[in-house]
């Protein structure tokens, strides 16, 4: 009797580990985007002081590395070892002999024993990963069973009203997103499930690469508070960008110009 084949690993198991190893700075950088996007979680979180945070689906750590380096007892979750990897040299690189966050392998659907904890994160992209909207509510509870009473979770998702009427391509030349690697990327809104689908196309030393594309969930304004409700959340306030830039403080969400949702609940 034939063995069943192995299950195939999802999309983002595929994609990001493709990108770490063709360059780290493809999954992302400690720059001052992320430098931006630190201090607007400190101002919507609000925690006087330093505080203990999870940042779940951490990747290559572009902010758990900046909110440590700013005193924060940081946790960093994320289902890859490669970024796990690629987190911990970046902290070790910036900060050689000093303590750092905690890296943790995990699925953010069951997540490692840790906590209690002040504040929680679910940033760029780390929420939306999945096909079924219970896993979707099943990420927030266990986010929410690791929040002492009144602690914080800060959501970023994208917002399905500016992106389904914009479809995308971009070049990044060499140097943009990662020192010698020439990157297309396009961006289409699958409306009938409600999905930001991206692509990319890579060129380094003359060779193709394409990893496999990304399919984010983009939920409603409604559908996220409802989903926070259900998770044992409360207090949940919305805010927007304007186009691209990271705000400095919360700002109002704009029907089809912010980009991004920016969202604080309580527990």
């Amino acid at each position: 009797m034939s063995s069943a084949p192995p299950p195939v690993p999802p999309w983002w198991a595929l994609r990001f580990e493709a990108l770490a190893s063709l360059d780290p700075a493809l999954v992302g950088g400690v720059d001052d985007r992320a430098d931006a996007e630190v201090s607007l979680v400190e101002n919507l979180l609000d925690l006087g002081g330093p505080a203990r945070v999870i940042d779940v689906g951490c990747g290559g750590g572009r902010h758990a590395v900046l909110l440590a380096e700013r005193g924060h007892d940081v946790t960093g979750i994320d289902l890859s070892p490669r970024l796990l990897r690629v987190a911990r040299e970046r902290w070790d690189s910036r900060n050689p002999g000093k303590r750092g966050p905690h890296w943790m392998p995990g699925d953010m659907r069951w997540l490692p024993t840790c906590g209690p904890a002040d504040a929680a994160l679910l940033l760029d992209g780390a929420f939306g990963l999945f096909d079924d909207d219970a896993d979707h509510a099943r990420v927030l509870q266990g986010i929410a069973e690791r929040l002492r009473p009144g602690g914080k979770l800060v959501l970023q998702v994208p917002n399905p009203y500016h992106w389904s009427g914009r479809p995308r391509a971009q070049h990044f030349a060499p140097g943009t997103l990662a020192e010698g690697v020439d990157v297309i990327r396009t961006h289409r809104f699958d409306a009938e499930r409600g999905r930001i689908e991206e692509k990319m196309v890579c060129f380094k030393e003359g060779v193709r690469h394409e990893p496999p594309a990304s399919s984010l969930r983009a939920f409603t304004p409604p559908e996220v508070v409802t989903l926070l409700a259900e998770a044992g959340f409360s207090e949940v306030e919305l805010s927007g960008t304007e186009g691209w830039a990271v705000p400095e403080e919360a700002l109002p969400l704009h029907p089809t110009d912010s980009v991004w949702f920016w969202i604080r609940a309580s527990t």
